[in-house]
């Protein structure tokens, strides 16, 4: 699968303060939320405000992205208030690969496990975050536009997770389906964004890549 995640890779470069022992997604003795050094005074309530407006940040922009792959990305604009405009070309470019090759998706990816690696004011006097959150598209399968939906006993089985238990006439319409040219299913992935904007309710997104921590969101 090439999810718009895996297609706006960029290399994130500042200031990233975080705590020596670190709790990476994957771990089940991972707390809510990871907070960065940050020095001076804060607002008693700031992580907790960063982590909730992050979390409806991530979810809004998941939630967009699911419905304009699902179209096929014939209108990727929709996407463009939630994005920084200086990371918006980027989105653009991963948006524009369903098209360019023809491409849809069925299905809606799940967020969880938000972590919050570092949330601070700029310089510029704006609030910055930095998130990893597991982003789960094993329930998205990517297909032609044109191809017509897969058999209803797909969604009874998924290589990720499980053995089909069904009837053998029906594993056979599954290997004909994932067999046909550019099919492919989502998998779990754990991903940093950042965000930053003069409120905590106007956080847009500046850049997204996949964590290369030692724990992965399986």
């Amino acid at each position: 699968m090439k999810p718009i995640l895996a297609l706006t890779l960029l290399v994130l470069s500042g200031c990233q303060n975080v705590p020596s022992e670190t709790v990476l997604p994957g771990d089940d003795s991972a707390p809510e939320i990871l907070l960065g050094h940050v020095p001076g005074g804060l607002p008693a309530d700031f992580y907790d405000r960063a982590r909730d407006a992050t979390g409806e940040a991530v979810r809004a922009y998941i939630t967009l992205t699911d419905d304009i792959t699902a179209s096929g990305a014939v209108d990727p604009e929709r996407l463009r208030p939630l994005v920084a405009p200086d990371w918006w070309p980027v989105e653009k470019e991963g948006l524009a690969y369903f098209g360019d090759q023809g491409l849809r998706t069925l299905g809606t990816s799940e967020v969880s496990r938000l972590l919050v690696q570092s949330a601070r004011f700029t310089t510029e006097d704006t609030i910055e975050v930095g998130v990893i959150a597991c982003v789960d598209t094993t329930p998205v399968l990517v297909l032609p536009s044109d191809s017509a939906d897969p058999p209803e006993s797909l969604w009874e089985w998924h290589p990720h997770y499980e053995d089909f238990e069904g009837e053998p006439s029906q594993w056979a319409q599954i290997e004909a389906f994932l067999e046909s040219p550019d099919v492919s299913w989502g998998s779990p992935e754990a991903v940093v964004f950042w965000f930053e904007g003069p409120t905590m309710a106007s956080l847009l997104l500046t850049s997204s890549e996949p964590w290369w921590g030692v724990y992965s969101c399986v």
